[in-house]
């Protein structure tokens, strides 16, 4: 029991981090239908973002400052870049992200060099707790790293916030209303344009709040974009390509998946694209795809 419940905990914090950068990249292609292959990028900018401010300021700091920092390059990315590939084809978007992604890497190896950077974590997040004296189903002690345990409930907590927000406010209806005909939305006198460029920015802070909790874990430098972004992508289109829910699946079966194979190596290194052709085979359009969504 304690070893399947560790295991467990280790997928879901495995999951939490492919979770959130999944998360990005299926709002702004759920949204705009733009394939955003410069998510990892963010990512990897928030946390070198968090590594700079933390280290000057505090975490504390870092925490309420790099989400905003990614929203406002999400929204000069979106007014500057992306606005102009909407109507164009998804290999364009593919293309022009990914050449993007490139450049930053390039700038920020140029800045901070090829290596690792330390991202320590904050004294309230370090050590390790003993699971046994809350749960008693547990036989014997039990431990796991706290941080790790604040990166699963910050994951779940953006997960909830985010379905809050498209689901019971205002401004989620219109946003779903343009996904469905943007025209007719426009021609009601709302500027459903402002609202896509905040999707993106808001797709950005996502991507700020992955690189700040994950960072530490992941540790930074400048591949580090790229070697999630692949993972990333896989799942949100084992989920469903724009589908949020599935983006969530996606993640927690990839993460159990790579966490319960963890003792054989040469496996764990390619179970997620097993699953993942197994699960297209069946699903050609993911798990929770809708019919025509990349045509």
């Amino acid at each position: 029991m304690n070893n399947f419940f560790l295991q467990t905990l280790t997928g879901l914090q495995i999951s939490a981090l492919y979770m959130l950068i999944a998360l990005g990249l299926t709002l702004v292609f759920g949204t705009l239908g733009v394939v955003n292959f410069a998510h990892g990028a963010l990512f990897m900018l928030g946390a070198y973002f968090a590594v700079e401010i933390a280290s000057q300021f505090g975490f504390e700091v870092a925490i309420v400052a790099v989400p905003i920092l990614l929203f406002i390059v999400g929204v000069a990315l979106e007014r500057g870049l992306i606005r102009h590939f909407y109507e164009r084809s998804h290999t364009d978007q593919i293309l022009v992200t990914f050449g993007l992604a490139i450049v930053i890497g390039e700038v920020l190896k140029t800045i901070y060099g090829a290596n690792n950077i330390p991202f320590a974590k904050p004294t309230w997040g370090t050590g390790i707790l003993r699971l046994d004296e809350y749960l008693p189903f547990l036989d014997g002690a039990v431990y796991y790293p706290k941080w790790r345990l604040i990166l699963v409930v910050v994951s779940f907590s953006t997960v909830a916030a985010l379905f809050i927000l498209l689901q019971f406010t205002k401004f989620g209806l219109i946003v779903r209303a343009g996904m469905r005909d943007s025209q007719m939305i426009a021609f009601l006198g709302v500027n459903i344009t402002r609202r896509f460029t905040i999707v993106f920015g808001i797709g950005s802070i996502i991507a700020a709040i992955a690189g700040i909790f994950g960072g530490p874990i992941t540790q930074v430098e400048p591949e580090l974009g790229m070697k999630l972004l692949i993972p990333s992508f896989l799942v949100v289109v084992v989920g469903g390509m724009g589908s949020l829910p599935g983006a969530v699946l996606a993640s927690l079966i990839f993460g159990m998946a790579i966490s319960f194979t963890a003792e054989y190596a040469p496996i764990q290194q390619i179970i997620i694209y097993l699953i993942a052709v197994v699960i297209l085979l069946v699903r050609p359009r993911g798990l929770m795809g809708k019919k025509g969504l990349m045509e």
